[in-house]
C-alpha cells in the first residue's frame, strides 16, 4: 500500500470543499502516479491537467499511466510537451510541462472542460510553473469558481504556501521504503569532484543494487564517467542522463540494468523528482547543482556551481527508496548539510523575466498585479521592460504592440520569436535570411560550436553538422516550411543577431566593448581585435563580461535594414571636466552613441534648466556651497514629514530630491554659470515648498532655538536618528524641573549641560532625575573649580543665571 492511499479520502473531501489544496507527501508516496490515476478512475473530475516541471518526468509519467490503463498515450492519459502533443477527445488526464499550461490558459482563460489543475513538484519553483499558477489563480477568482487547484511536493515551505494560497494542507507521512544516510566528510571542499568516483565505488562495494549519482552538469558527468572507467568495474554499466539528450538515450538510461549487471546512472537535476529508475537503491549526492543567476547589468544568465538546498537533497535521496529500502551517500559532513539553505531560490527572483512580463501584458494586467508567490525586483522588471521595448513587443508607454501579440502567439522565447517573425518579413528584401535564422537558433539550442566567430561556426555546421544540431535544425525548418540550403546567406548574420539580441550590439571602448544596454564587456583574445562594432550572441564568464560568440557589425547595413533600433535626440548637459555646456544632436542604439554633432539650436531657458537639474541629480545637494548651512533645515523637514505626515507630506530630503524639478526649477531660470548655481539661495528655494501655515507649524513643533530660564535662546541641533540636542551652561537651566518637549512630546530632547568654560558636564534626557541624583557630585567638583559661580544645593528651585555670583 502506497502512503498516499491512507490520506486519499481526506484529500478528496478537501478538494470538494475547498478551491485550493496543498498536498505534502514524501518521494515515493505515489502522488505523481497513483493519485492522478485514481482520480480519473474514480470519476471525481471530468478532465485534469497535471503540470510537471521536467520533460523527462512528464513523458515517463504519461507513458507509465497510459500503460496502467492498457492504452497508448493520447487516450485517457495525454501528454503535451514541446514538439510532442498527444491528446484526444477521450483524454481525462493531461500531463503538461514548461509553458504549455500558460499557453492553454492564455488561449482559453476559462479552461473549458478542465475542473482540476495539479501542480506537481512545485518546490522546484520554475518560472513557467509560477506563471501558470498565477494565471490559474486569476482564472479561478474571476471566471471559474468551480475550478480546483492542487499544489503538490515533498518539500513545500508549507506555512508560507498555505498563507499565500489560503487553502488547507493535507500531509502524508512516511515513505514507501526506508532510506539510510551516510555522510562522507571532505577535507578540501575545492576538490569535491575528485572525491565523487571514489565515493561511488565505495557505495557499490558496501551496497547491492544500482546507483544514481547526482552531479551539477554535463562536464562533471563526463569527468566522473572517465574516472570510473579507470576502476574497471566489470559487472557495472556506466550511463549518463541529462536534459539535452534525445528521448531514446534517456529511456535507455532509466531502463533496468541488463541481466547480471549493475547500473550507475550519472545524472543532473533532471532525475531529482517524479522519476523512478528501476533497480536504483543507492543515491550518491554531490550536493551540487548548476544554478542560473541573471545579471541585470549585462542581461546575461550566468551559470555557476552551488550547493543544493536541504529540500533538494531530500528529493534526491528519495530516488533511493522507490522500489525497495535504499541508502544515500552525501558528499560532505552532516554539519555542512544542516548549514544549507532550506529551499532553493525560485527562478522568478533569479532569472530574466521578459517572458513573464509578456505573459502579464497578454493577460491584460501589470506584472505586480499578478498573484505571484514571489514578486520579481524592480530592477528585473525595468530590465525586462527595456528589452521588450527593443524587441518592439512593448511601445514606449509600456503597451503591447501588434508585433508583441505575434511574438507571443509564435510560442517560443521572445527574442527568438521576434527574430523569426522579422526575418520572414525581410525575406523578400534579404533572400535567405529566414533559413539563416533557423541555423542560428539551432546553433544556440544545440550548444555545439567550433568557433567564437558565428559565421565560421554556422558554416561548419552547414558542411559537417553535429547530430544534435541537425535535430534542432530540422524541427525549425519543418515548422517554417523551409528546405535545407546549399549555402548560407551569412552576409545577413549581424542583422539576425540584432533582431534577437539588440541589447548586445556593442561598440569598442578602450580595451573592451560597451553594450547597447550600457554594460561593459571584455575584448576577445583572438577575434574582432580591429572591429569598432560587433553583434554578440553569447556572453558569460566572470560577471557576464566574456564574449563567447559574436560577429562583426556594419552600422550602415543595420541602419538600412533595422532603422527602428536607432534613436535621434538632442542633449544639453554640463560637462564637469570641461566646465561648459555640451549641446549635441545624437544618434544612438540604446546606450551606444553612434554619432554626435554640435547642435544648431540655441540653448533656451528650459533646456539649460534641465541640464542644471541633471547636474544636481548627479552630485546631490552637496553641490551647493550653502548645503552645510541648509542641512539642519532639511533635517527639520524630514522630521516634520515623519511625525506629521498629513501636514508635511513628502518633504523629507529623499522626497524633495525626487520632486526637484517642481520646486527648484523656477530658481534656475537666470542661472547661466556653474559659480552662480553653487551660490544659489537653496534655503529660499526649500522654504518655497512650504505654505505659510506649514512654516508657522514647523516653527512651533521644531523650533531652531529654545529659551532657557536664564533668558538665553539656545540653538537646537536636529538629527534624523536619535534625539534633538541642546548644549547649555548648567547655571542657565536652574529652576527648570523637567526636560523641555519637542514636536509636542514626540521627539526627545537631549540636554548637554556645560561648565562655565563650556566644557561638557552631563548628558541627560531627564533633568528632574539629574537634579535629585547626579548633581551632588557635579556640585562638589564645580564648587572647587569655579568658586565664583553659583552652585546651589537645590538647583530645581534656584534662580537661573548666566552671570557670576558677584553680579547676580
Amino acid at each position: 500500500m502506497l502512503p498516499i492511499e491512507s490520506i486519499y479520502p481526506l484529500l478528496i473531501s478537501e478538494l470538494h470543499c475547498q478551491s485550493k489544496v496543498l498536498l505534502q507527501a514524501p518521494p515515493g508516496a505515489g502522488k505523481s502516479t497513483w493519485l492522478p490515476l485514481k482520480l480519473i478512475r474514480d470519476g471525481h473530475f471530468k478532465r485534469i491537467i497535471m503540470l510537471e516541471p521536467r520533460r523527462l518526468a512528464a513523458r515517463n509519467i504519461a507513458q507509465f499511466l497510459a500503460t496502467q490503463q492498457q492504452e497508448p498515450v493520447g487516450q485517457s492519459v495525454g501528454l503535451r510537451i514541446r514538439n510532442d502533443v498527444k491528446v484526444s477527445n477521450y483524454t481525462k488526464l493531461e500531463i503538461v510541462t514548461e509553458g504549455m499550461l500558460t499557453r492553454l490558459i492564455q488561449t482559453d482563460p476559462e479552461l473549458t472542460g478542465v475542473d482540476l489543475i495539479i501542480f506537481d513538484e512545485f518546490h522546484e519553483r520554475s518560472l513557467a510553473a509560477d506563471t501558470a499558477l498565477a494565471l490559474a489563480l486569476e482564472t479561478q477568482m474571476a471566471l471559474r469558481e468551480d475550478l480546483k487547484i492542487l499544489v503538490m511536493s515533498a518539500t513545500l515551505d508549507t506555512q508560507r504556501y498555505q498563507q499565500f494560497l489560503g487553502g488547507p494542507v493535507v500531509s502524508c507521512e512516511g515513505r514507501s521504503f526506508p532510506i539510510d544516510t551516510v555522510y562522507e566528510p571532505l577535507h578540501d571542499e575545492s576538490k569535491w569532484l575528485d572525491a565523487i568516483a571514489g565515493l561511488v565505488v565505495k557505495a557499490l562495494k558496501e551496497q547491492h543494487g544500482s546507483a544514481l549519482v547526482f552531479l551539477p552538469g554535463q562536464r562533471e558527468i563526463h569527468r566522473v564517467a572517465q574516472m570510473l572507467s579507470a576502476y574497471k568495474l566489470s559487472d557495472t554499466e556506466i550511463v549518463t542522463l541529462f536534459g539535452d539528450q534525445d528521448k531514446h538515450t534517456q529511456q535507455a538510461a532509466i531502463a533496468p540494468a541488463k541481466a547480471g549487471l549493475r547500473k550507475v546512472v550519472l545524472t543532473t537535476n533532471v532525475a531529482e523528482t517524479s522519476l523512478t529508475i528501476e533497480g536504483i537503491r543507492i543515491v550518491v549526492d554531490s550536493g551540487k547543482r548548476r544554478a542560473a543567476q541573471f545579471n541585470l547589468r549585462t542581461g546575461v544568465t550566468e551559470l555557476s556551481t552551488v550547493s543544493i538546498s536541504r529540500s533538494s537533497a531530500i528529493q534526491r535521496a528519495g530516488r533511493a527508496g522507490r522500489i525497495e529500502p535504499g541508502v544515500v551517500y552525501r558528499l560532505g559532513s552532516h554539519e555542512q548539510f544542516e548549514r544549507r539553505d532550506s529551499h532553493d531560490t525560485p527562478e522568478v527572483l533569479s532569472s530574466d523575466i521578459a517572458s513573464l512580463l509578456l505573459e502579464a501584458k497578454i493577460w491584460g494586467t501589470e506584472l505586480i498585479e499578478l498573484p505571484l508567490l514571489d514578486q520579481p525586483s524592480h530592477g528585473q522588471i525595468e530590465q525586462a521592460t527595456q528589452l521588450l521595448e527593443m524587441l518592439e513587443i512593448l511601445d514606449k508607454n509600456g503597451k503591447l504592440t501588434p508585433l508583441g501579440n505575434k511574438v507571443h502567439s509564435f510560442g517560443t522565447e521572445p527574442r527568438l520569436a521576434h527574430m523569426l517573425i522579422k526575418a520572414q518579413a525581410l525575406e523578400a528584401k534579404l533572400s535567405g535570411i529566414t533559413t539563416l535564422a533557423c541555423y542560428f537558433i539551432a546553433l544556440l539550442e544545440s550548444r555545439v560550436t567550433s568557433s567564437p566567430e558565428l559565421r565560421v561556426a554556422l558554416l561548419n555546421q552547414l558542411e559537417r553538422p553535429h547530430h544534435t544540431f541537425t535535430v534542432q535544425l530540422n524541427q525549425w525548418l519543418k515548422r517554417l516550411k523551409l528546405a535545407k540550403p546549399l549555402t548560407l546567406a551569412t552576409e545577413h548574420l549581424s542583422i539576425i543577431v540584432a533582431l534577437a539580441f539588440p541589447d548586445r550590439l556593442a561598440k569598442r571602448r578602450g580595451q573592451g566593448f560597451i553594450l547597447a544596454n550600457g554594460a561593459g564587456v571584455n575584448s576577445h583574445d583572438s577575434h574582432w581585435l580591429s572591429d569598432d562594432y560587433i553583434a554578440i550572441s553569447a556572453l558569460g564568464g566572470h560577471k557576464g563580461q566574456r564574449i563567447f560568440s559574436a560577429t562583426d557589425l556594419s552600422i550602415k547595413q543595420l541602419n538600412d535594414v533595422l532603422p527602428y533600433l536607432f534613436t535621434h535626440y538632442s542633449i544639453c548637459e554640463f560637462d564637469d571636466k570641461k566646465g561648459r555646456f555640451l549641446h549635441e544632436d545624437r544618434t544612438a542604439i540604446g546606450e551606444l552613441i553612434i554619432d554626435a554633432v554640435p547642435s544648431s539650436k540655441e540653448i533656451d531657458i528650459t533646456t539649460r534648466t534641465q541640464a542644471w537639474l541633471a547636474l544636481i541629480e548627479k552630485h546631490g545637494f552637496v553641490l551647493f556651497t550653502q548645503y552645510d548651512d541648509v542641512k539642519p533645515f532639511l533635517n527639520r523637514l524630514s522630521l516634520a514629514s515623519r511625525f506629521y505626515p498629513s501636514e508635511f507630506n513628502n518633504l523629507d530630503e529623499l522626497a524633495l530630491f525626487k520632486e526637484i524639478n517642481k520646486w527648484l526649477a523656477p530658481f534656475l531660470h537666470d542661472v547661466k554659470q556653474l559659480t552662480q548655481l553653487k551660490k544659489l539661495d537653496l534655503k529660499s528655494a526649500l522654504i518655497s515648498c512650504l505654505d505659510w501655515q506649514q512654516q508657522q507649524l514647523l516653527e512651533q513643533i521644531l523650533p531652531t532655538r529654545i529659551q532657557v530660564p536664564s533668558g538665553s535662546n539656545v540653538k537646537i541641533t536636529y538629527q534624523l536618528e536619535g534625539p534633538a540636542k541642546v548644549s547649555v551652561r548648567m547655571q542657565e537651566v536652574y529652576g527648570l524641573t523637567e526636560t523641555p518637549k519637542l514636536c509636542r512630546g514626540q521627539l526627545p530632547l537631549l540636554m548637554e549641560l556645560l561648565s562655565p568654560a563650556r566644557r561638557p558636564l552631563q548628558l541627560t534626557q531627564d533633568l528632574a532625575h539629574f537634579w535629585k541624583n547626579s548633581y551632588k557630585e557635579v556640585q562638589k567638583e564645580m564648587k572647587g573649580r569655579y568658586p565664583k559661580h553659583f552652585w546651589p544645593d537645590d538647583p530645581a528651585t534656584s534662580q537661573a543665571t548666566n552671570k557670576v555670583k558677584s553680579r547676580m
